[in-house]
């Protein structure tokens, strides 16, 4: 058994070497001596005989070490602790023992590229889009598994900006988490409007009367993370719907006046198919 772990190690300790050098080689002018001592630690694949058991003679008080044990990672009948174990994702021992050598921390000892190619040997995943991000910028394995249920909080570290929305009068934040509409690892994300449909598949088309904006973009009129007006609405009507329609057929000024154009739904009250309408004389959306 020992002699299949040792040709595992070796094997994997290949893989990653070869996704190490290859960033190496692509950015040698910017290495640095300890990135440089990792990638010869993957190429030497110098691996304790014990495994995990070598790594928790120092690190088993440690409650940040110990909680991986809770999550799938830390699985010793599968996945990378039924094989190489701590070493799979930190590299080989070496001569760490006594802290003489380093060992992958996941921190910025090494390269953004450098650390997603060990992640990558299993996973082959990346953020979309990228945004030169190392998975452990998300993703703590050793994190229990009721904090890695909440994920929208680790999207808040970046976007900030749209965790601010939940506050708003009208927010998409206190029924749904990001993932629900965004997938950080799709390659191909779907269009905005294909998104939104599959919650609001009423609005999807093709109606006889089409609204352009709506069938171009929803974020033409909609602030899907939050918005101070009603229906998520990045402005009020008429404001909004002057925007791109001016005054022309109606009596008066429709910003200063309070009367049916500013009133309760303001454009809506009678444009109430603004959407699209399927009613033959519906071409001004009022039916």
């Amino acid at each position: 058994m020992m002699n299949i772990l040792i040709k595992t190690g070796v094997l994997l300790g290949l893989m990653l070497t070869t996704a190490l050098t290859v960033h190496s080689v692509q950015a040698k002018e910017n290495t640095t001596p300890l990135e440089q001592q990792l990638v010869n630690k993957f190429t030497e694949a110098n691996y304790s005989k014990k495994g995990a058991d070598t790594c928790l003679m120092c690190h088993k008080k440690s409650q940040s070490v110990m909680a991986i044990f809770n999550t799938p990672h830390g699985d010793t009948n599968k996945g990378p602790m039924a094989g190489l174990q701590c070493e799979a994702c930190h590299g080989p021992q070496g001569k760490h023992k006594g802290k003489n050598e380093p060992m992958l921390t996941f921190g910025d000892e090494l390269s953004v590229e450098g650390r997603n190619s060990v992640c990558e040997s299993c996973h082959s995943q990346e953020h979309t889009p990228f945004h030169d991000q190392a998975c452990t910028d998300c993703h703590n394995i050793h994190q229990a598994q009721l904090a890695v249920e909440q994920p929208q909080a680790q999207c808040a570290n970046c976007h900030m900006q749209q965790e601010s929305a939940q506050f708003k009068r009208s927010t998409h934040l206190d029924n749904l988490v990001c993932s629900d509409c965004h997938n950080p690892h799709e390659e191909a994300p779907l269009a905005v409007n294909d998104t939104c449909y599959s919650c609001h598949a009423e609005k999807r088309g093709p109606a006889l009367w089409e609204h352009s904006p709506v069938v171009e973009d929803c974020t033409l009129c909609h602030n899907p993370h939050g918005s101070v007006n009603d229906n998520l609405l990045n402005s009020r009507a008429p404001q909004l719907c002057q925007s791109c329609h001016n005054q022309a057929g109606h009596p008066g000024d429709v910003h200063s006046s309070l009367d049916g154009f500013t009133q309760g739904q303001s454009c809506m009250n009678c444009h109430s198919k603004i959407h699209g309408s399927n009613h033959p004389s519906g071409h001004l959306f009022e039916k």
